[in-house]
């Protein structure tokens, strides 16, 4: 952990700077401003185990424990969803299988999702596929798999699988915002360059202080989990299922659409990158879903005021 004193401007001059004091501050060229700059050097694990596989060191990392505890969470919430009958037809002993299905498609999907968008490694190094240690997941690739193990459950158990979704939509929510945390002590998937004070040097960025935008994108994870949890409580009972999750994909994808301004991002399709546009996309079907849905809940005919 370090903090740089400066900003604005120091660019090329920075590292020389540090270099001579320590490479613990930092002054900007010209002055004495004393702005605090924080330097993302944390240790992405939580204990390494002194160890290579193909070049990577082994260890536990705080990204593998932040994907273990949403687990946990999604097998704590379907489990009291079953105890408390919140789903007809899910009972506590389908809990285990519905997980296992999860998880394998959080992992193969999240996998599968991102090598797809690396083909050319892929073909220069076979093994590329199955480097999970690697780190590389990839969110639609993993939403796409969960909707797969959701819908295939659901199907050989006759349970309505929007049921199913609108109990796995809130923790979804909760553990990307954890998954962001962990991007952030990693110091990747990080922001745009900044001179606001706030800004934090990543050192696989440059030297130039940067949007933490990891953060920007797990609070806003953070306020779509409380606004579904708030949701879910006042609408128990009320609707036929599908509510909260048609909610989530229309909360996500706005949300990260306003967060990815400030992501750095290499491929731009016109104003948008493509994490937007691929999220202003769910959004859309969020909203399509959502009114289709409406309409299909709305009784055909309600009876008359008089």
């Amino acid at each position: 952990m370090e903090f740089v004193k400066d900003w604005a401007g120091w660019g090329s001059n920075a590292a020389s700077c540090a270099s001579n004091i320590g490479a613990t501050w930092a002054l900007r060229p010209g002055d004495c401003m004393h702005h605090l700059v924080f330097v993302d050097q944390l240790s992405p694990f939580v204990f390494g185990l002194h160890a290579q596989l193909r070049g990577r060191e082994l260890g536990i990392r705080w990204y593998g424990m932040a994907y273990l505890l949403g687990f946990l969470l999604m097998y704590l919430f379907y489990r009291r969803a079953a105890a408390d009958g919140d789903v007809q037809g899910f009972v506590v002993d389908d809990v285990d299988n519905l997980a296992i299905r999860i998880v394998l498609g959080v992992m193969v999907g999240g996998r599968l999702g991102f090598v797809i968008q690396q083909p050319g490694r892929l073909l220069h190094d076979p093994l590329f596929l199955i480097s999970i240690w690697e780190g590389g997941m990839a969110y639609f690739g993993g939403l796409t798999g969960v909707l797969i193990a959701v819908w295939s459950f659901a199907r050989s158990r006759k349970i309505s699988f929007l049921a199913l979704t609108d109990v796995l939509a809130p923790v979804a929510a909760l553990s990307l915002g954890i998954g962001r945390i962990a991007n952030f002590i990693n110091g990747e998937l990080y922001g745009r360059p900044t001179g606001g004070d706030w800004g934090v040097v990543f050192p696989r960025g440059g030297s130039v202080p940067r949007h933490p935008s990891q953060l920007y994108e797990s609070a806003s994870h953070f306020l779509l989990f409380a606004v579904l949890m708030l949701l879910a409580r006042r609408w128990r009972g009320k609707f036929s299922p599908g509510a909260i999750s048609w909610t989530y994909l229309i909360g996500y994808g706005l949300l990260r659409a306003i967060t990815d301004y400030w992501r750095d991002d290499d491929v731009y399709w016109g104003p948008l990158s493509d994490g937007q546009w691929f999220s202003l996309g769910i959004a859309v079907a969020g909203f399509v879903a959502l009114y289709i849905w409406s309409r299909a809940s709305r009784p055909k005919n309600p009876p008359r005021q008089t």
